[in-house]
């Protein structure tokens, strides 16, 4: 017997900081919140967010929290009166709660 599976089972997320308190921890708290939420209370199957290519900061944070880099979005954000490229990250439900218990 086959299950089903749900059609709406993913979400991203967005996080912005103000500077003063960038490098203080709270949007590796921040995430990993949204991360436990996500899975042990919604049941997710998959949270993916997008960062800047340049942005070295949130790229070490959603790699420390165990999001893979699946590809690049090239010239998707408009930043600073330029196109910007976006690496796309993502984290699997077995990933998180193997790691998250």
């Amino acid at each position: 017997m086959q299950t089903s599976i749900p059609k709406y089972n993913k979400a991203e997320i967005h996080y912005s900081l103000i500077p003063y308190y960038w490098n203080k921890g709270y949007a590796f708290e921040a995430v990993k919140a949204l991360l436990n939420f996500g899975f042990k209370r919604l049941k997710l199957h998959r949270i993916q967010a997008g960062v800047a290519t340049g942005n070295s900061n949130s790229i070490k944070l959603l790699q420390n929290i165990g999001m893979k880099q699946e590809g690049i979005h090239r010239e998707i954000l408009p930043i600073g009166g330029k196109w910007i490229d976006n690496f796309s990250y993502a984290i699997l439900e077995v990933d998180f709660l193997e790691e998250n218990p």
